[in-house]
């Protein structure tokens, strides 16, 4: 197997945000490339307990090869960052003093052609980041109705040309390669709004599929709700995502989260009784700088967000 070729994205930023010292308990609830987890054992060591997990089995095998003495000191767990409650109870953890996770795709998992990730090469229609998921890209883009296309297009690649590609889609079925669908996509897209885009023509669509294929926003819902609740009084929790509805989905979460009352505005009196759990350190998104995006194009649209529970 080989090693990890993945840049982790802005992970001074989002460790430094955790403020982390000797003996502190932490989630790295993204793996991937092994990054964070590498700096944050330094930062937490000797006496800290770190739990890493990542729902793609080829991650935590690369890094237990790559990086032994850390693995063989850390707990590892290949399972999705949703169940993180579950997580820590199996490692008989109730709170822990910070977590954070990278909700980008790895190098790896892009440049490895039969994963199906890339519209930039041939490879058959997969995306699952867990590789033992019944559901792949094969049978989203294959079974779903022209409608069902559309609509996944549309919510998760906020792709204005959904239904012109879902039609399309459906025409062409069955696809089974990376390179057919790509051709079909770039096919109804317009010359003039191709050349004005500064991203591939294919991004959007794949990227909806991927979230379609994985239930990302479902499974990050209910990771930042559980997360919050297990975080210690002062424990930090910070995140970076990479698409617009990956980010709505944590600014949300996150005001919701740092609000007292959540009542309808009509409401004569309070009767949910919210208080507030957290309160947010990052008013506005952190970006990454030119110099990490000229070093990393990928990093371009990454968000960092970051709470603090009280």
């Amino acid at each position: 197997m080989e090693s990890t070729k993945h840049i982790s994205v802005m992970q001074n930023e989002a460790i430094e945000f955790l403020n982390l010292k000797k003996g502190m308990t932490v989630v790295d609830a993204t793996l991937g490339g092994g990054g964070y987890t590498r700096e944050i054992y330094k930062s937490i060591m000797p006496g800290g307990t770190l739990i890493t997990c990542d729902r793609d089995i080829d991650a935590i095998n690369r890094f237990k090869k790559d990086f032994e003495v850390i693995a063989n000191n850390i707990h590892i767990v290949h399972s999705n960052y949703s169940h993180i409650r579950k997580i820590l109870k199996d490692a008989n953890i109730d709170f822990v003093d910070a977590i954070v996770a990278d909700l980008g795709l790895s190098s790896d998992q892009i440049e490895k052609t039969d994963r199906g990730f890339s519209f930039s090469d041939v490879g058959l229609l997969d995306m699952r980041m867990n590789q033992s998921a019944d559901i792949s890209a094969y049978d989203i883009v294959n079974d779903s109705s022209e409608e069902e296309l559309a609509q996944i297009i549309f919510m998760y690649g906020d792709e204005k040309f959904a239904r012109r590609i879902a039609s399309a889609i459906c025409k062409e079925r069955p696809i089974q390669d990376t390179n057919v669908l790509t051709e079909v996509i770039v096919s109804v897209i317009p010359h003039r709004v191709q050349q004005r885009s500064k991203i591939h023509p294919a991004t959007r669509t794949f990227q909806a599929i991927r979230i379609a294929v994985n239930d990302e926003f479902e499974h990050l819902k209910v990771f930042l709700t559980e997360g919050i609740e297990v975080l210690q009084k002062s424990g930090r929790f910070s995140i970076v995502s990479f698409h617009s509805g990956e980010d709505r989905i944590v600014k949300n979460i996150f005001r919701t989260n740092a609000r007292g009352c959540i009542c309808a505005p009509e409401m004569p009196v309070c009767r949910c009784e919210h208080v507030p759990q957290v309160r947010v350190l990052t008013k506005k998104p952190l970006v990454t700088s030119e110099e990490e995006i000229r070093d990393n194009p990928r990093s371009r649209s990454a968000r960092l967000r970051v709470v603090e529970k009280i």
